[in-house]
Parts: C-alpha cells; structure tokens; sequence
C-alpha cells in the first residue's frame, strides 16, 4: 500500500525525443481522466491528501493517496469500482481499511459530506516496464492538462515508479536519465499542482521545516537518516518551487536555511557522516553561495528599507549586489549535478539502518551540544571586543546549534527545550539583523562618492550596528546563564 515514485519536469527541447523514445519501446497507452475531491476550505490539500476517482479506459478506480514520513513514499490505497457510468464518491468502501479510514476521519473529520469535484485531469500515458537488476521499474510519460473551470494547466512529465526492488536501484536507474535529457526533479504531485490552479495561484506553497520525532531507542545512524530525511523534506519542495518558476523571496530563503541544516547534520556528526559522500558538503555550499546575494537583497529590501524610510532617509534604493557570474533561479536546481546530489541524498536516507545494539546516540550529543553551547559563551564573555569575522562565526555557531537542538528536541523535556531555544532565537535575532547592516554598510560605502546623500544612511547604520551589538551581548549573557536542558 506504500507508493514509491520519482517525477521529473522535461525541458521543451527534450520532449519530443523522449516521446520518440517511448513509442520505440512500443510503450503502452493509456487514456486517464480523473475527478480530485476535496472541501471549499481544502481540508484534504492542506495535509497533502489525494482523494480522486480515475476512469482507466473503460474501468473506474478510486484512490486514496497520504504522504508519509519518507519523501519518496506514499501511502497509496486504490479499489475497483467497475464499468460504471460517472460514479459519484463512495466513502463507505473504506470501510474494511482502517488506516485509510484513520486519515479520511483525521483529515475530515464532519466536513465529508462537502466533498466536491476540486478539478480534473485528463491525461494520455505511455507506459513502459523495464527490469534493472533486481528492480522492475514502470516509466510513464504524461502528456495531458489540468482544468478547473476556464483554467487549465499542461502537463508534461516522466515518472519513474519501483514496482519491485530497492530504491537504491531505482536511483541507480534514473540517473543516466537525468544526464540525457536533462531532467530535473518535481516532487509536486498533480493534486498539488491542481490544487493551486484552483486557487488560482502563480506561486507554490513555502514549505517550513518540519518537527523531528526521534525515539530513544534510535541508533546513531538511525537518527542521523531520520535528520538528513526531514532536512530533505524541508528543502525539496522549496526547490522544485524555485525551479518551476514559482517563488518569492521566503522559497529562497527557505532553501538557504534547508541547506544549513543538511550541512549542520553533516558536519555536527561527523562520525555518521563517513559514511557518505564527501563531496556533499562542498556541493550544498557551492549551491548556498548561488542563493546568496538573492537573498541578501530581499532580507535588506524588506528588512532594513522600512527602517530607513521610517528614519526620513533620502535615498534609499539598495544598490545591486556585485556577482561574480550572473545566476538564474531557476536553473540552479535544474542543473545535471544539482538534480544528481539530491537523489544521492535521498538514495541514502533510504537505504536501511545499521542495527546497534547499544543506543549510544543521546549520550554522544550531549557531548555535541555542550561543545557549542560552551563555544558561544567562550564568545560571548568578550563580544563586544571580536572583529566582524569573529562575530559572524559567533553567528554561525549560534544558527549551528538552534538547528541541532530542533532537530533533537523530542528525545528532550519540552519546556527546557522551548526554554533554552527562546534565548537561542533572541541572539540568532539580533546577530542577523548586525550581518545585514554590515552587508548594507558595505553596498552603500561602495556608492557613496557618488551620492552624498548617502552619508545619512551611513550614519543611520553605525548608530543602528552599535544599539544592535549591545542588545547581542546582553542576549548572549542571558543565554550564558540560561540552563541547558541535555
């Protein structure tokens, strides 16, 4: 009842030789049209639930599809309904599968009786199974469009289904793929791409860093896959959104901190981390740099600007923030090597854990906990005297550590938890607010000969810098004095 499938987007220079390709393969075709089911108020969207009626050229099937704790997997659930004239939803056949009972009453709960057409799809599909090793894997190519009254969305798109194997194989697979057409991974299903068609929208859901439930009883490693896997999952659909052309600056900034915390995980356990590939950190950074200036630009314009407008600022345009090579958003993530490192990652997180004997792994973080936390108060005992440098590794060490401490929260109290974060934000705060300024001081010395009027704001941001240093170090003396709960 588990779904594992990988979808990717195809350029438009690639798609009618991909297309030749599959009829080559003498692939088979299948005509879908479908009805995706939800409430006014989205009740099934906002959990990422599908509930759809698919007509498979004469037979009617109806579908119940949950996501589940793994990026790759999904809880799938499909049953017969026959040869039947455009049936209506039927919810009383789930009645003998508690578990998709379980997600309808959660996801529902009163609001059954709502359930109404959300939109519909009508796809022509060419199928072709193939066996790879031990795997056999089914390819489809959709070639079709998504309506929603006078809307309509096309599709075009591969995916890549493990009806038997391992996803190791499966990833193997697909990566040759990759190269030659130039595929680039989508981890949007049709039903969220629906959904968003139906509200009308141009810009994809943000997607947030998600809680980490960890078990006491978790290995080592069991637990540096579960991080790696929920740093996945907070980073792959910011991804896609800014490689589909449909983001703003919190996607961006959203993706930068994704990447942090996938770099955090690797660098903070170590010993775990031999085990995978050494380029990763490398390319996570490479790709954290590309995002960079973006981001700087949107934090200061929403940031700073209203700050500075607010002190009567003359001028107040940021000036553009010099790049050693032009960068496109979008292709970032569309690129061969970008799309490769992210099925290396999830190739990992999916392949089984070592079993331990001995659930070493709370024991080891304490001690990696208290080497941060000891690390800033080290800092914070002098701040005001550290160089700029100095202060932004301060920072780092500060993101470094809040990261870890969400990542390991549950296998903590919660209050000690919630009450050493809150003074772990306040100083994360008030040092990114000083790295902008510094960025800001930067761009506008750059142009100050030009524009006198610029020396207001100069002088607006050392005022600002010293006020921001002074509530830092107060900040980071409570957190010295603050109980560490491990």
């Amino acid at each position: 009842m588990n779904e594992i499938e990988l979808k990717f987007q195809i350029p438009l220079t690639e798609q009618k030789r991909l297309y030749q390709w599959f009829l080559s393969k003498n692939a088979r075709s299948v005509a879908l049209y479908a009805k995706y089911y939800d409430t006014p108020e989205r009740h099934l969207a906002q959990q990422h639930i599908c509930l759809r009626q698919r007509l498979q050229d004469k037979t009617w099937i109806q579908t119940l599809k949950a996501p589940s704790q793994h990026q790759l997997k999904r809880f799938e659930l499909e049953i017969n309904l026959g040869e039947l004239d455009n049936p209506a939803l039927d919810l009383n056949i789930y009645h003998a599968h508690p578990k998709a009972q379980k997600i309808l009453k959660h996801s529902l709960a009163k609001q059954a009786k709502n359930l109404t057409v959300h939109f519909e799809t009508e796809v022509n599909r060419l199928v072709h199974l193939v066996q790879y090793k031990q795997a056999e894997i089914e390819i489809s190519l959709d070639r079709g469009e998504i309506r929603q009254d006078l809307r309509s969305l096309a599709i075009y798109e591969i995916e890549f289904e493990l009806k038997q194997g391992s996803v190791h194989q499966l990833i193997e697979f697909i990566q040759p793929w990759i190269k030659e057409y130039q595929l680039w991974l989508d981890v949007r299903s049709k039903a969220q791409r629906g959904d968003a068609l139906a509200q009308d929208l141009d810009v994809s859901a943000v997607q947030f860093a998600m809680p980490l439930y960890l078990k006491q009883q978790d290995s080592s490693a069991t637990a540096f896959k579960k991080m790696l896997n929920n740093a996945l999952q907070h980073l792959l659909p910011n991804a896609t959104a800014l490689a589909a052309k449909q983001y703003n600056s919190e996607h961006i900034h959203q993706t930068r901190v994704a990447i942090r915390r996938l770099t955090t995980i690797l660098r903070t356990f170590t010993e775990e981390a031999k085990a995978v590939d050494a380029n990763w950190q490398a390319q996570l950074k490479t790709l954290f740099r590309q995002l960079s200036s973006t981001r700087d630009r949107d934090a200061l314009t929403e940031s700073l600007l209203p700050k500075l407008l607010a002190a009567g600022a003359p001028y107040v345009e940021f000036p553009q923030i010099a790049e050693p090579q032009a960068v496109v958003i979008e292709d970032i993530f569309r690129t061969v090597d970008t799309v490769n490192l992210m099925l290396a990652l999830l190739q990992f997180v999916h392949q089984p854990a070592e079993k331990s004997k001995k659930p070493i792994f709370k024991k080891q973080l304490s001690k990696k906990l208290q080497t941060l936390h000891r690390q800033i108060c080290t800092d914070a005992a002098h701040f005001l005297e550290l160089d700029d440098a100095s202060r932004h590794r301060t920072r780092k060490r500060v993101k470094r550590l809040r990261y870890v401490v969400e990542l390991v929260a549950a296998l903590y109290t919660t209050k000690q938890v919630k009450q050493y974060l809150k003074a772990l934000k306040v100083v994360q705060e008030n040092l990114g607010e000083y790295n902008d300024l510094i960025v800001a001081e930067t761009l506008f010395q750059s142009i100050v000969q030009r524009k006198q009027k610029v020396w207001f704001i100069l002088g607006w941001i050392a005022n600002e810098k010293t006020y921001v240093l002074q509530q830092a170090q107060l900040h980071l003396a409570k957190l010295s004095k603050t109980k560490t709960f491990w």
